[in-house]
C-alpha cells in the first residue's frame, strides 16, 4: 500500500510535468515561426528615405516577407524610414554619426538608398563603409538585368528611377524629341512650362542638369571628379546662360515667374492644367494617374539626351549586425513577386524581366516607361554646386 508522503511527492511530480509541457506548447518548443512572433529569428532593419510612396512599397514587401513561409523561417524585417521634408536627422548625417561613434553590431542592416546619393555617404564615413556582397548567396540574383551598376559589390539594384517629360496630350500633340526642340518649345509657348526649385526636388534638378551635361563627354555623368566643373566651365557657364535666358518663359503668377517647390509642385500645375509640360518622375506621374489626381491625358516621353536616371538599391554598412540575414531579404526583393508588388504599390521601374511579372495594375503603362536602358547620373559633390550655383543666378531671377 502507497504511503501518503509518495503519493505527495507523486502529485507534485505530476504537477512540474504538466506545468513543463503547458510552457513547451506556449513556446513551442523554443522555437516558432516569425509568422507567429518568432523571436528566435533575426530582425534585419531596412533604413530608407524619401516620398512616402517609397516607404508604402518598403513596408509591403517586407510585410509579404514576414507572411512567406518560405523566408519567415530566416528574419524579420522591419523598416525604419525618414519621409522627406522633416525636421528628422537625415540617414547619411545618422548612419555618419554611428560610424564615427565607433558603434558595431548596429541596427543599419540595409540601407535602401539611390546610387547617386551613396557618394555623399562615403564622403562622411569612409570609402569601405559598406561591405563587399556575395552575390552567389542570392539565388534571385539571377534575375536582375542591371547585374552592372555605377556603384559595384556593394550595391544591389532593386528598383528603378528616372525623370521624364510629362505633357498634356490634348494640347500637346507632338512633344519635343530632344533638348533643343524643348528649348525651342519653350519659347514658343510662353509661361506653358515649369521646372521646380533644383534644391526641391531631383525633377527640376535633373532638367538644370541636363543643360550641362548634355555639353559634357558621357563619362561625366558618372563621376565627382572637379575636372568637369573647372576645366569645363566655359560648358557650364554656357548652360546657366541657356537657363537665364529661358527663365522669363517659363510659368508665372502674378506676373511673375515661379519655380514651384518640390517634385510634386510642377505636377500639380500640370494636374490643374496652369501649364502643358514639364519634367517629373515616371512613377510619380503614374501614381497619381492612378489615382485619379492627373488625369489620363497626361502622358510620358524620354528625350534623345534622357533626364537622368538610376537604381535604387540595396547596401550593407560593415557596422550592421546580421549580414546573412540581410542577405535573404535581398533576395526576396528581387524575387518577381515582389517585384510586382513594387510596381502595384508605387509604380517602381522593375529590374528584372517585367515580362515575367504577374497580376500587375496598368501593365500597359510599361511601355510607356521603357527602363531597359538608362542614363546614369551620379556626380557626388557636384550636384551641391549646381544646386549653389543655380540659387545664386536663376533663382535670384524671380525675386
Amino acid at each position: 500500500m502507497m504511503n501518503q508522503n509518495w503519493k505527495n511527492k507523486m502529485k507534485k511530480g505530476m504537477s512540474i510535468l504538466l506545468a513543463g509541457a503547458m510552457l513547451l506548447s506556449l513556446n513551442g518548443c523554443g522555437k516558432t515561426s516569425a509568422a507567429s512572433g518568432n523571436n528566435d529569428v533575426p530582425v534585419v532593419t531596412i533604413w530608407g528615405s524619401g516620398g512616402q510612396e517609397v516607404r508604402e512599397a518598403l513596408q509591403t514587401i517586407a510585410d509579404s516577407y514576414n507572411a512567406s513561409p518560405d523566408y519567415n523561417q530566416k528574419a524579420k524585417v522591419e523598416i525604419q524610414f525618414i519621409v522627406s521634408g522633416t525636421s528628422e536627422q537625415s540617414l547619411p548625417d545618422r548612419l555618419a554619426a554611428a560610424y564615427k561613434a565607433g558603434e558595431t553590431d548596429t541596427d543599419f542592416d540595409l540601407i535602401a538608398i539611390d546610387d547617386n546619393a551613396i557618394a555623399g555617404i562615403l564622403a562622411q564615413t569612409s570609402e569601405d563603409f559598406f561591405d563587399f556582397i556575395d552575390t552567389s548567396e542570392i539565388p534571385n540574383y539571377e534575375n536582375l538585368i542591371f547585374k552592372d551598376n555605377i556603384i559595384g559589390n556593394t550595391f544591389i539594384p532593386y528598383r528603378g528611377t528616372s525623370v521624364y517629360l510629362a505633357y498634356n496630350s490634348e494640347t500637346v500633340s507632338e512633344p519635343p524629341k530632344t533638348a533643343d526642340e524643348l528649348y525651342q518649345w519653350i519659347k514658343d509657348n510662353p509661361g506653358r512650362f515649369s521646372y521646380n526649385d533644383p534644391s526641391t526636388g531631383n525633377s527640376g534638378f535633373s532638367f538644370t542638369a541636363n543643360t550641362i551635361y548634355n555639353q559634357l563627354p558621357t563619362e561625366a555623368a558618372t563621376s565627382s571628379d572637379e575636372k568637369w566643373m573647372t576645366d569645363h566651365s566655359k560648358e557650364w557657364d554656357n548652360a546657366f546662360a541657356l537657363l537665364a535666358e529661358l527663365h522669363p518663359y517659363l510659368y508665372q503668377t502674378a506676373g511673375k515667374v515661379q519655380y514651384p517647390m518640390k517634385n510634386a509642385g510642377t505636377l500639380e500645375l500640370l494636374a490643374t492644367k496652369q501649364i502643358d509640360m514639364c519634367p517629373a518622375f515616371a512613377n510619380m506621374v503614374l501614381s497619381q494617374k492612378n489615382q485619379g489626381t492627373l488625369p489620363e491625358s497626361i502622358k510620358l516621353v524620354q528625350l534623345e539626351e534622357p533626364f537622368l536616371g538610376g537604381l535604387a538599391g540595396f547596401s550593407i554598412p560593415k557596422i550592421a549586425k546580421d549580414k546573412e540575414a540581410a542577405l535573404s531579404v535581398v533576395d526576396y526583393y528581387l524575387s518577381y513577386e515582389a517585384q510586382a508588388k513594387d510596381w502595384n504599390t508605387m509604380f517602381a521601374s522593375p529590374v528584372v524581366d517585367s515580362g515575367k511579372l504577374e497580376n500587375l495594375q496598368h501593365a500597359d503603362w510599361l511601355s510607356e516607361t521603357n527602363f531597359d536602358t538608362i542614363r546614369y547620373f551620379s556626380i557626388g559633390n557636384l550636384q551641391k554646386n549646381i544646386r549653389e550655383r543655380w540659387t545664386e543666378e536663376i533663382g535670384s531671377l524671380a525675386k
